[in-house]
């Protein structure tokens, strides 16, 4: 199906490799395309379009540690290494489930920081911490819908362009993508009015 002078597109068996990974959508694939095969492809209908146009933890550790420099600037750079190896890990991964798991100590390093916040050895707006621990659970929620292949395992070729598993990961992360939005813009401002006692 070519929609707005698009490329043939592919069913499943026919797309490339690496786009193989959900059998359940049967049509609707990109041809393999140069950058700019790309950019037009922001304006045909394909099996992506969804996930095209729906597409922050460094804040999160800075305020909880707004007090203790040293342990700070640790925290940073350690998060920085292990969100990078787990990009890579997640890039390079073989199947939906380990690229889940790539992000799982990203995951458990951010739980350690609300947990400080949480027994009051942190610092950071009171209200921030729901925020982080609401934008996890849907970016969590939106990686299990995705590994699980709901809705389109129950109808396969019925959700190829709309409402696949995909597409609804990340309309879970844009929200996710909010909440931590909301929870930073209330530490940034308790963070300006806030001095850190002193010894």
């Amino acid at each position: 199906m070519a929609f707005l002078g698009g490329p043939r597109l592919l069913d499943w068996a026919s797309s490339p490799p690496h786009l193989q990974f959900n059998r359940f959508v049967l049509t609707g694939y990109r041809p393999v395309s140069s950058g700019s095969g790309c950019l037009r492809s922001l304006f045909y209908l394909h099996n992506e379009l969804g996930n095209i146009y729906t597409h922050g933890a460094l804040p999160i550790i800075y305020c909880t540690l707004a007090c203790t420099p040293f342990p700070r600037a640790v925290a940073l750079l350690s998060y920085t290494a292990l969100s990078t190896y787990a990009i890579f890990c997640a890039v390079t991964a073989r199947s939906s489930v380990r690229r889940l798991r790539s992000f799982a100590w990203q995951a458990l390093f951010r739980f350690f920081f609300f947990y400080l916040r949480w027994v009051g050895l942190g610092t950071g707006h009171p209200s921030s911490l729901r925020s982080y621990l609401i934008m996890d659970g849907l970016a969590l929620l939106g990686g299990v819908i995705n590994i699980s292949r709901v809705p389109e395992r129950w109808k396969p070729g019925r959700f190829d362009y709309w409402f696949n598993s995909h597409q609804i990961m990340h309309v879970l992360v844009v929200v996710s993508i909010l909440y931590l939005h909301w929870g930073v813009v209330a530490d940034l401002q308790w963070i300006a009015n806030y001095a850190c006692p002193t010894d």
